[in-house]
């Protein structure tokens, strides 16, 4: 593992998306864990939402394209959480019930956030179907 790979994951965490792009554009390795508690890879960052998230679904999507062109789709969406064995698509399936809750909790208490929120969690719904279905589905 080397300094590029640990920037690519830090780039996703900040949702910088065009050094992100530049950083596998120039062979950074997307597939590499983090050496961290749970050993993450860069598609369970952004799985799980960046300090960004306008760009989580767009760096999915990048990373998703990447291991396509690469042959290695199958690699990073099967690769497991160190800490609970948790994959990308089952972080991306969390959050997506958690922006549903919050978005009906804002719903009861009326203080019209539901809609963020709901825009959030259509957006965990694309990404799901991504990592269900494959890049081009959505």
């Amino acid at each position: 593992m080397g300094a590029p790979d640990y920037e690519l994951r830090n780039c996703v965490r900040r949702g910088e998306m065009a050094k992100i792009k530049e950083l596998i554009k120039n062979g950074a390795d997307y597939t590499v864990s983090g050496e961290t508690l749970r050993a993450w890879t860069p598609l369970h960052i952004a799985c799980w939402g960046s300090q960004k998230p306008q760009v989580d679904k767009e760096v999915v999507e990048q990373i998703l394209l990447q291991a396509k062109k690469d042959g290695k789709t199958n690699d990073i969406i099967t690769a497991k959480d160190k800490l609970d064995g948790k994959t990308p698509i089952e972080l991306a399936k969390e959050r997506q019930a958690e922006l549903l809750a919050i978005a009906a909790a804002a719903s009861a208490a009326g203080d019209g956030e539901e809609k963020n929120e709901l825009d959030e969690k259509r957006k965990y719904d694309q990404i799901v179907q991504m990592l269900e279905k494959g890049v081009d589905a959505a």
